[in-house]
């Protein structure tokens, strides 16, 4: 089954930090939860991964003694289940590849999005996907978050590269084909704070100024700022902002297409044909 059972690996986390309560309960997080997924990082130690995961919203290792409880109620609402099966109409509907999902409690207090958005949160890889979850959520916030993320897995197989390989351009079509496919599947109201933040005579001067001489840079780790903002010149959340836009546009231009067909156009051919294009 795509979805891992890691409500074992949490019980197993929960009970290491009981049996040893003076112990240091990051080891213990590292050993449970970071160990099994070697094979899914093979060029990175158990302790990267830890670093990793943690930076994406997964739960603190001294938040220990919620994590039953958490556990218990994101059990009760089915969120496994939930998952699987929306995986697997999501992998026929996009005729996309296998990948491994493993759900998370997310960090008390997960700050990455902003106040409006701490309570999920989810991470992508070439065959893994990984979602931080509160147990607050509804189902379809959690199919939403799931076809967001399995979206990003389509367009990397698509593209054949890992995330480190891909050029700004394309983490800019990335993100905003993951949130445009949240739009067509469950509805507007599903789609995250960002998508809302900027119109384009806000951004325009942005995008010519620095994000056109830069659409070629390569490294997910030199698109962060980018992609996040929060530092001059670049305003919070621009480059998820300026994704949907560009995809939403070229989709109203061009569209409608049929399932695969979107996450399946160049880089270039989505921008050319949007309302960033340079010829607009």
């Amino acid at each position: 089954m795509p979805v891992v059972k890691t409500q074992l690996w949490l019980n197993k986390f929960v009970k290491a930090c009981k049996q040893q309560l003076r112990s240091n309960h990051y080891i213990n997080q590292c050993e449970t939860i970071c160990f099994p997924l070697e094979n899914n990082f093979s060029e990175i130690s158990p302790e990267e991964i830890q670093y990793e995961l943690l930076s994406h919203g997964l739960f603190a290792s001294n938040e220990w003694r919620q994590i039953e409880d958490r556990l218990k109620r994101m059990e009760q609402n089915n969120y496994w289940e939930i998952v699987d099966q929306e995986y697997q109409r999501l992998q026929k509907k996009w005729s996309g590849p296998e990948a491994a999902i493993f759900i998370f409690p997310i960090r008390n207090k997960n700050r990455l999005f902003g106040t409006n958005s701490t309570n999920k949160n989810g991470v992508a890889y070439k065959d893994a996907i990984f979602l931080f979850l509160s147990p607050e959520l509804n189902e379809t916030e959690v199919k939403a978050l799931l076809a967001h993320e399995y979206n990003h897995v389509c367009r990397l197989a698509y593209l054949n590269l890992e995330a480190n390989q891909i050029a700004l351009k394309d983490s800019l079509i990335l993100e905003g084909l993951g949130e445009f496919a949240v739009k067509e599947l469950y509805g507007e109201r599903f789609l995250g704070p960002w998508v809302n933040l900027y119109s384009l005579d806000d951004i325009k001067l942005l995008w010519k100024t620095h994000f056109i001489p830069s659409l070629n840079i390569i490294g997910r780790e030199k698109h962060q700022i980018f992609l996040y903002g929060n530092k001059r010149p670049f305003p919070k959340l621009i480059g998820y902002n300026l994704g949907f836009q560009i995809v939403d546009s070229y989709h109203k231009k061009h569209g409608p297409f049929q399932n695969a067909e979107l996450y399946s156009k160049s880089s270039e051919e989505i921008i050319n044909g949007s309302i960033f294009s340079e010829r607009n």
